[in-house]
């Protein structure tokens, strides 16, 4: 079928014409041959009939007039055949009209007859046992004869009491007759019997082959007729539809490929159906135009919207896979190929939590909506992103869900402020109590040193009580340097600014213990910027915060680990920035928002007092800077130190750039 559909609409229309004018042809050939031929038949069976009544009124006089009449004027028991018989009769006169006709053949045969010559054949036998069984009284029909067709009309010969005076006892026959014929055959006979056949049959072969001749000339005249009728049509159909129609196709298809804009319009040529087309497709045009701004103008301003949005806008299908996502929501999620993420990632994929999936989709089954939905998602360089998830289902136009709409707000620099404020605020209270502590303690415990220290000027160094009085006055040491380290975590101690180097601070630093980096093969990379500009620092707290920070990568890296320093300026920001990165076990996740608090350490016990990083974190604030830490398990830890450089000139180059093993 599929080439037929290919076909022209030209090519269509001719091809159902045409076929159904040569069914109607067929048919009507047909029909005329049936009607001819059946026409034939009747008229072929009327002479059959005339000729049975001729000869049934010959049989009538025969046997009511001639043959009484005969009886009467010849002897006793006379019989003349040529004038008493009916078959003899019959025989003779359908003799003489064979001579006119003699194509006709008439048959009178009988079972057992008196005359040889009238014996029947097979095909009458079974004629004479066919009105025997069945009763009929006639059959007519076509038959093979001789090679040729005929019409063949037959019936039955039934004994009746006329015929018994010849055909009964043979006792009683005309002596005239047996002597003609002889008692073999024809006699005993009963009335009612079926005792022959009578036949006429008409040849029909040459009738029916000119009928045949006829209808196959009407057909061929016909065929003649509808190529004509083809070829007529075929110019019609293309002059008055098929050329206007194709000129309409070219159009649209030159305004659909863009060869035309929707601005030019088609000539109307007529004021028939085609025109009617042509003006119907003016009017779409314009339409389509219309539309087709207005289209364009939604499109700008959603565009507008999608494309310039701080926020990440995602549009999703109800399966889950990313249709469009804006530039914010590309540069969130850490990818630039845009096809990248929509082929390889779902909603399911990017979030963390996957039970936070399962509720989204809950809520939004429920309600059909979603409003900052708080959760974590996974960006494509693996960094988790806290954000605010406001979305609701996108419908077709009859109402069905065919997808998600979703505006997503990045949250973790927010929420990174919000724990350094939490922590601030923390670490503040902790500084107080740890300076109203500092102080209460620092009165006693000097009290406690002072006294301690006069037992030992009157001690001797052989009395056993000295010994006593040293491990009180070394504990009391202890406890005071751990009130020094209070008061510089509460800032409470004087701080004394300078214009100074920070890439001289670490190299003094590291110069002080390098042999803690030799202990344990320890690679040091120094990363330090040329050009940082001198900063207002109080250099001693400074080296303390760069030696703290050192210690603790030192203790956390495993023998032949690697610590990288690096050091840069920000021209735009005015300040300083130093990463302190190690190649250490990481520090948990549940722990890193702890590790500036006083006491808190992750060493083993005397190991360290847990206030290094909380002396560090008070003197970066002293100096208006941040002290951050970014860390994953197993991927080691990195300390930011930011500090301002605003209102200092460039001086000379402190800065050096080398690696240490």
């Amino acid at each position: 079928m599929k080439p037929l559909r290919d076909l022209t609409l030209n090519k269509k229309f001719l091809l159902g014409i045409g076929l159904i004018v040569v069914l109607f042809w067929c048919m009507f050939s047909l029909i005329i041959y049936v009607t001819l031929k059946d026409t034939i038949l009747r008229e072929t069976h009327e002479k059959t009939e005339i000729l049975f009544s001729h000869i049934q009124a010959t049989i009538k006089y025969t046997r009511q007039k001639l043959r009484p009449k005969l009886f009467k004027l010849l002897p006793e028991k006379s019989f003349v055949v040529e004038a008493m018989s009916v078959s003899f009769i019959n025989k003779q006169i359908m003799s003489e009209f064979g001579k006119e006709f003699p194509n006709f053949i008439y048959r009178r045969v009988a079972i057992d007859p008196m005359n040889p010559s009238n014996t029947p054949d097979y095909h009458e036998l079974q004629y004479i046992r066919l009105f025997k069984e069945k009763g009929m009284d006639e059959w007519k029909g076509i038959v093979n004869k001789n090679g040729d067709r005929y019409f063949l009309h037959a019936r039955p010969i039934i004994m009746e009491q006329e015929c018994l005076h010849c055909h009964g006892n043979p006792a009683d026959a005309p002596p005239g007759l047996i002597k003609i014929y002889g008692t073999k055959g024809g006699f005993n006979k009963k009335v009612g019997d079926v005792i022959g056949v009578e036949s006429i049959a008409i040849p029909l072969g040459q009738t029916f082959a000119q009928i045949n001749d006829l209808v196959i000339s009407i057909f061929m005249m016909g065929l003649i007729g509808v190529a004509f009728l083809f070829v007529s049509l075929n110019y019609l159909i293309n002059r008055i539809a098929v050329r206007p129609i194709k000129s309409v196709s070219r159009f649209f298809k030159s305004v659909v490929e863009g060869e035309e804009d929707l601005d030019t319009r088609l000539r109307v040529r007529s004021g028939d159906e085609i025109g009617a087309l042509a003006s119907s497709f003016n009017q779409m045009m314009q339409y389509l135009k219309n539309s087709q701004e207005q289209l364009r103008a939604s499109e700008r301003k959603y565009r507008r919207i999608f494309e310039g949005s701080k926020d990440t806008i995602l549009i999703a299908d109800c399966d889950g896979f990313i249709q469009d996502i804006n530039p914010s929501g590309l540069e969130m999620f850490g990818c630039k190929d845009k096809m990248k993420l929509i082929k390889e990632r779902t909603l399911y994929d990017l979030f963390v939590r996957k039970e936070d999936y399962a509720r989204f989709l809950n809520e939004m089954e429920r309600q059909g909506y979603i409003r900052d939905y708080e959760t974590t998602l996974r960006s494509v360089d693996d960094r988790e992103l806290e954000v605010l998830i406001t979305a609701n289902f996108r419908r077709e136009e009859d109402g069905r869900i065919c997808g998600y709409e979703a505006i997503i707000k990045d949250i973790t620099e927010w929420k990174k402020i919000q724990s350094q404020l939490q922590q601030t605020d923390r670490l503040a209270s902790i500084g107080q109590l740890a300076a109203g502590i500092a102080h209460e303690i620092n009165n006693p415990l000097g009290i406690i040193m002072g006294y301690a220290g006069i037992l030992l000027k009157e001690l001797d160094s052989t009395t056993p009580l000295r010994e006593d009085i040293e491990k009180i006055y070394r504990n009391a040491e202890v406890c005071k340097r751990i009130v020094e380290d209070l008061l510089k975590f509460s800032r409470k101690t004087e701080t004394r600014p300078e214009l100074y180097s920070i890439n001289s601070i670490i190299e003094e630093v590291v110069d002080m213990i390098s042999y803690k980096f030799e202990e344990k093969s320890i690679t040091l990379k120094k990363l330090l910027q040329q050009n940082i500009p001198e900063i207002m620092i109080d250099t001693e707290k400074m080296r303390q915060v760069i030696m703290n920070i050192l210690m603790n990568a030192i203790q956390a890296v495993d023998v032949g680990g690697t610590i990288t320093i690096n050091t840069e300026f920000n021209e735009k920001t005015k300040k300083v920035k130093i990463s302190i990165s190690d190649t250490g076990p990481g520090i948990p996740k549940d722990m890193i928002k702890r590790v500036f608090e006083p006491f808190f350490t992750t060493k083993q016990p005397g190991e360290g007092t847990g206030l290094g990083l909380s002396v560090s974190y008070g003197i970066v604030k002293e100096h208006n800077g941040e002290i951050t830490v970014e860390s994953q398990e197993g991927k080691g830890a990195t300390f930011h130190v930011i500090l301002p450089a605003e209102g200092v000139h460039l001086l000379s180059v402190h800065g050096t750039s080398d690696e240490r093993a």
